[in-house]
């Protein structure tokens, strides 16, 4: 019986065969990339750490330094490394305590740029709000942008004026370690390179930390207490005195005239 229906079953599908299969390995290659540059960044930021904390353990310890062992800590290493410098001399003034300013001047920078960070975000809140009530207002927009952009400027030039001063702090820290193993002029060179060249610094404190001083740079190191002596057979202070025998003394002769 035939009512009227043909049907027919002869479609063609067009799947784009492997394609999902190929997305796949693409993004497995890509995750690998990812992962191998991540360890080999991690490698190389653990190894620096650990070079450039030997190498200041080592020349804190031979500078008779106490508590050499704060090389080894995050943030109490910035501190001793620039206590190693000692007192910078500059022209008219000195840096008496590098050690505490390269410690709280990354601290100090960090809080800025906090709070600049929190104000921006606010600001850009705010513009997007202004924008999405009834399109918003040009006046209102536009006092929003301006803040925007003062503020971004601003942190633009904290940033610049950080990364100078800190950039200097370093390399005056550095000279003043690194001449007491080498020239003037290349304790200077040394010093500027670690400024700009990753790893340099590390690779410099742990090369020099057991080179010989150079003549007058030797640290002046308190020697020992040494003990007194007292001569020999007599009493040390504090001792219990020795009683001595009573040995009778003979007369002394007189004149007697006859």
């Amino acid at each position: 019986m035939d009512f009227g229906h043909n049907y027919s079953y002869e479609y063609s599908y067009d799947y784009p065969i492997g394609q999902g299969s190929g997305d796949s390995g693409m993004l497995t290659l890509v995750l690998t990339v990812y992962l191998v540059v991540l360890a080999v960044c991690l490698a190389a930021v653990l190894a620096n750490y650990i070079f450039q904390s030997i190498g200041l353990y080592t020349i804190g310890k031979r500078m008779g330094r106490k508590s050499p062992w704060l090389a080894f800590i995050p943030f109490a290493r910035d501190y001793f490394h620039g206590e190693l410098a000692g007192e910078i001399p500059l022209k008219n003034k000195s840096i008496r305590n590098p050690g505490i300013w390269n410690l709280i001047v990354p601290i100090i920078y960090s809080a800025v740029m906090g709070v600049l960070g929190v104000f921006l975000m606010g600001v850009a809140m705010g513009i997007g709000a202004a924008t999405g009530i009834n399109g918003g207002s040009m006046s209102g927009m536009a006092a929003f942008f301006t803040t925007f952009l003062g503020l971004y400027i601003a942190l633009v030039i904290v940033a610049v004026v950080y990364s100078a001063v800190y950039s200097v702090l370093r390399i005056l820290i550095n000279i003043q370690i690194f001449e007491r193993f080498t020239t003037r002029n290349m304790a200077v060179v040394h010093a500027v390179l670690s400024g700009f060249i990753p790893f340099y610094e590390a690779i410099c404190l742990f090369v020099m930390r057991n080179k010989p001083f150079m003549p007058g740079m030797e640290p002046e190191l308190t020697p020992p207490p040494v003990p007194p002596v007292y001569p020999t057979g007599g009493p040390a202070p504090g001792s219990p005195a020795v009683e001595q025998p009573n040995v009778p003394t003979p007369e002394q002769p007189t004149d007697k005239t006859e």
